[in-house]
């Protein structure tokens, strides 16, 4: 499988304001350089019926400590990350799934 990571993604994650404001603010987490995969086929019927709509797959080299209540930024649109997974477990690609906030 050719992989062409050409597209820059930024990864955020929400954190606590510092001082007396309540509330959160966006920190970067990281910026990666990812390969996006649209959904084909079958896993796009499967997400319709299941009514998720916007749905992508980032694929990016291995980042420790991504987590799935982070965000992740690409052209203006910021995903929600619902799963992240461990290419075959050699600690060489990601696979993020993430479904658009609309």
């Amino acid at each position: 499988m050719g992989l062409n990571f050409k597209h820059r993604i930024s990864i955020v994650e929400l954190k606590a304001n510092p001082g007396p404001e309540p509330g959160t603010s966006e920190q970067e987490f990281t910026k990666a350089w990812a390969d996006i995969k649209t959904m084909k086929g079958r896993e796009y019927n499967e997400s319709v019926i299941a009514g998720n709509l916007g749905i992508s797959r980032f694929i990016i080299r291995y980042i420790p400590n991504i987590k799935a209540n982070m965000k992740v930024k690409y052209k203006g649109n910021v995903y929600d990350i619902e799963s992240i997974t461990n290419d075959d477990e050699q600690n060489r690609t990601i696979t993020i799934i993430g479904k658009a906030i609309l």
